[in-house]
């Protein structure tokens, strides 16, 4: 089954091939119109189509869509394979339904613990195959944009691999506080998550992911670049009706 993938965000739109939820290709999509989406539709065969947007979309942009193939919209009234019994779903990101989908699509009946770190970190616990909670905190670029917009001399950073716990001058200091920061938040979650379930799986995906993976290894965490895109396959398998 072959499913183009849609993923608007609130920074960048993308777009994915998954073949039988093998990814084949990606890429972004500058401006979204008519011209383009046309485009990227006649890149291979569709199936079907699947778009999670947390941005507004057109009707002239649905319709062209739907006539290349099959369409679904996914939203929280999305058939899923996990459930919501303790969270009010209907508050809950669609970015972050196609997260937990894809988790459990690669680690079926497994307890997971999904991180995401985009334009917002986001914690998404599943257990016993249901959604238990939960977390949402600034990203990368969140943090360091507002101490430069919210202060008068505080300047931007630009991020780097190699960040150092504690500074020796102010630009120093924020990429220690942004980074070093940031990277204990992370693994301050997954120790506390493996303490209540230590089989527990934990993925990580996201822009953002590769600034922190060296030095996150010693915490097993798994990455997972294409969460989102099998994550949106799985719900395309389940929603699109032929």
């Amino acid at each position: 089954m072959m499913v183009l993938c849609l993923d608007f965000g609130n920074s960048l739109m993308k777009y994915a091939w998954l073949d039988e939820a093998r990814f084949l290709e990606g890429g972004t999509i500058e401006n979204l119109n008519l011209q383009s989406v046309t485009k990227i539709c006649k890149r291979h065969e569709i199936d079907s189509i699947i778009l999670s947007s947390v941005i507004h979309v057109s009707e002239e942009i649905i319709r062209a869509l739907n006539k290349w193939a099959p369409l679904h919209l996914l939203s929280t009234q999305s058939n899923t394979r996990i459930d919501y019994p303790l969270y009010d779903k209907s508050t809950l990101g669609v970015d972050r339904i196609a997260l937990v989908e894809g988790a459990e699509l690669l680690y079926p009946g497994n307890n997971h613990f999904s991180i995401c770190l985009g334009t917002c970190i986001t914690y998404n616990w599943v257990k016993d195959g249901k959604f238990k909670a939960g977390a949402i905190s600034p990203g990368l670029m969140l943090r360091t944009k507002s101490m430069n917009n919210y202060t008068a001399h505080l300047p931007l950073i630009t991020p780097q691999l190699d960040f150092p716990n504690l500074g020796q001058d102010t630009p120093s200091n924020l990429l220690a506080g942004t980074m070093h920061g940031m990277l204990l938040e992370i693994k301050g979650y997954i120790n506390e998550i493996r303490e209540k379930d230590p089989s527990i799986s934990i993925l990580i995906c996201g822009g953002d992911a590769p600034y922190f993976l060296d030095k996150l290894k010693e915490c097993a965490v798994q990455y997972e670049p294409h969460l989102i895109w099998k994550g949106l396959y799985a719900l395309a398998k389940l929603n699109v009706k032929s």
